[in-house]
């Protein structure tokens, strides 16, 4: 068995098979025991690993002293047990509560909440989505729009729950500040230092790796794991990626160069130089006249015709009537493409040209 101490400012959530002691702003950890204390001040917090059977958890007052007339409140509710000592019972994803005991003439004593941790991997806090192929449940869906050392996690709550974020962990060891929403992650090769920030709507965490380097090559993938409470379940979410696994460029700017030619330049937020950093692109050409009646670049297309083609120009020729989508991708690694953006040709001379034709054949039938 071994101790070590940390530096601890808030409240928060470890993982599991550890004990951990916060007391006067330090942290002692315990290796080898599955269930996981946090005590800050006079506050603990208790997360119990349950599989589906009944757990028992005892809970004790002050001390190993056996105070007979010391009672247990449930939340708000007395409980008939008297004593220093309290099992707590605990199955499925029930049995948490907020445990506090009392002196014989009701003065609170010591404040502990137990959280429910079910093993199985049945999640109900998230919404989870799965993609076209691959078996996985995905709970968190991450991006960053270039080579920074930034990137973005967000989730979605199921409908019948809304959780909070109890603890953020990124690869090995991380700490929170005082505010409970800022955490700071460093990995064992001292090559990662990684800072992360909960949104304000508690439906995403923002991240910046302060060591990254855009021209270094990525060794370790970054372990994002996320520990979301709900009412006194805890569940864990973790998600595992490269940076150039995630990479997805922003949206690319179009102009026209000439009546049959358009260009499109990087994103203002990509990494320079772009011969470093090159994009390849997509171009998708939308015939029909059926299109100016609202289709977008995204819209499944079954009465006109569309022609996809791949490039590393920032060139293309358009024709009359029709509508160029181009997005772009890292062409260097199989990440996300860009979102779609739309270019349609102005041709008003040939509108004029129309109108005249029209107007000259309504003179000859008068």
């Amino acid at each position: 068995m071994s101790i070590k101490i940390t530096y601890c400012s808030s409240i928060f959530v470890f993982p599991v098979q550890s004990v951990k002691l916060c007391v006067c702003q330090f942290i002692i950890r315990l290796y080898t025991v599955e269930v996981l204390y946090m005590f800050c001040v006079l506050s603990p917090v208790v997360v119990v690993n349950v599989d589906g059977s009944l757990v028992q958890h005892p809970l004790t007052c002050l001390g190993s002293f056996n105070r007979e007339e010391e009672g247990w409140r449930r939340d708000n509710d007395w409980e008939k047990k008297k004593g220093n000592s309290f099992l707590v019972n605990l199955e499925e994803r029930t049995g948490g509560g907020i445990f506090t005991c009392h002196s014989l003439d009701k003065t609170l004593l010591k404040n502990t909440t137990v959280l429910v941790k079910h093993l199985d991997e049945e999640k109900r806090i998230l919404e989870g989505s799965t993609r076209t192929g691959i078996q996985d449940v995905c709970f968190m869906k991450c991006s960053t729009r270039n080579y920074q050392g930034e990137f973005h996690c967000s989730w979605k709550f199921t409908p019948t729950r809304f959780g909070t974020v109890m603890f953020v962990k990124v690869n090995i060891s991380c700490s929170v500040d005082a505010s409970g929403q800022q955490w700071t992650c460093s990995s064992s090769s001292g090559q990662s230092d990684i800072m992360c920030s909960v949104n304000s709507s508690g439906l995403g965490v923002s991240c910046v790796d302060r060591q990254y380097c855009p021209y270094a090559e990525e060794t370790d993938r970054i372990t994002l794991t996320i520990y979301m409470r709900t009412n006194y379940l805890l569940e864990e979410y973790s998600k595992c990626f490269y940076i150039s696994e995630i990479v997805k460029p922003d949206n690319l700017s179009i102009k026209k160069v000439n009546s049959s030619t358009i260009e499109w330049s990087y994103p203002v937020s990509w990494n320079r130089p772009i011969s470093y950093f090159p994009l390849s692109f997509q171009v998708k050409e939308i015939e029909g006249r059926k299109c100016k009646n609202g289709c977008t670049c995204d819209s499944p297309y079954t009465e006109v015709r569309t022609t996809v083609h791949t490039t590393e120009s920032s060139q293309w020729s358009v024709k009359a009537k029709v509508t160029v989508c181009v997005r772009a991708q890292d062409a260097l690694c199989d990440s996300p493409w860009s979102d779609w953006t739309e270019y349609r040709l102005n041709n008003k001379g040939n509108k004029r040209g129309r109108r005249e034709k029209q107007k000259k054949k309504k003179n000859v039938s008068q």
